[in-house]
């Protein structure tokens, strides 16, 4: 008898082994996903604070020969 029921419980006996495997593929999946994620927003805050500084620089050569030429 053993050996009838023993086909029908083997799926079952490796749910646990296969759940943990797919557990483990979703986590790499989402560490992936949020690693993009958090180079992109690097990315950006990089490019905000390049172009931030660029324009304080840019302000700052324009209103230096402002000041000079009302000083003199």
């Amino acid at each position: 008898m053993n050996h009838l029921i023993e086909p029908m419980l083997r799926p079952l006996s490796r749910f646990a082994e296969h759940s943990q495997r797919q557990a483990c593929r979703n986590a790499m999946v989402a560490s992936t996903a949020i690693t993009a994620s958090r180079q992109d927003r690097e990315e950006v805050q990089l490019f905000v604070e390049t172009m931030l500084a660029r324009r304080a620089q840019v302000e700052l050569v324009s209103q230096t020969p402002a000041a000079a030429t009302h000083s003199g």
